[in-house]
This record gives C-alpha cells, structure tokens and sequence, in this order.
C-alpha cells in the first residue's frame, strides 16, 4: 500500500496544529481529513475507512479518551492504529490507553519524529 493511498483522520480542536499537521502529512503522501473535536472526529470515521487516526485528548464535546474508548473496537479490528496527542503530563492512567492499543505521543513534538511515527504504523 502507498502512502496516496492512505488516508489519515486527525483529530484536534488546535486550528493551528490541524493546519500544521495536514500540511505535513500531505507533504509525506497521506490524504488528511481533519476534525475539529470529538464528536466531529466521530462522525467523519462513521464514513470513512482510514489508515491511521491521530487524536488530541484535550477537545472541547468530547475528549480524545472518549473517542478512543468509542472507536478502539471497530478500527483496531481492522489493524488501524490510534495514536493520541496529548500535552498532559504522564498520567497513571495513560499505561491503560496503551495497554489497550493507544499509541500515547508527548506535545509538544516534532512533526517529522511523529512523521516516523505514522510511517511505522501505517507501514505494519
């Protein structure tokens, strides 16, 4: 599978860093589809079949935690990863997340480490 063929969802309520990373992944070959919170998040996966989510935890409607526990079923199913963005500091409960499939990545980040960071799981 190329990378064109990949679409990846990201999802965070950050205008700036929605900008920053659809820029960034276009640039590396994926299509993008952003949302702009949760329940947008939700949505826009009830009709799409992406490569790979990428999602904040802090969102206004509905948090990155929620969206995770609603959509960890149906897209690790089907081997899409779920990486989330967070600029919380390391919390007890995060080791959860990543115990069932999260992939957990520290804001603020350097876009092209995160780049790696896809390419690794959409290449899985």
């Amino acid at each position: 599978m190329t990378q064109s063929q990949c679409t990846i969802v990201v999802i965070d309520d950050d205008i700036a860093l929605q900008a920053l990373l659809e820029f960034a992944l276009r640039n590396a070959g994926y299509d993008v589809v952003v949302a702009s919170d949760g329940l947008d998040g939700i949505e826009q996966l009830s009709s799409l079949s992406p490569r790979l989510v990428l999602c904040d935890i802090m969102m206004p409607n509905m948090d990155g935690v929620e969206v995770f526990q609603r959509i960890k079923n149906r897209l690790q199913n089907d081997g899409i990863p779920i990486i989330i963005m967070t600029a919380l500091n390391r919390k007890p409960w995060f080791a959860d997340l990543e115990a069932e499939g999260a992939v957990i990545i520290q804001k603020p980040f350097e876009v092209e480490r995160l780049i790696e960071i896809i390419n690794l799981n959409v290449s899985e």
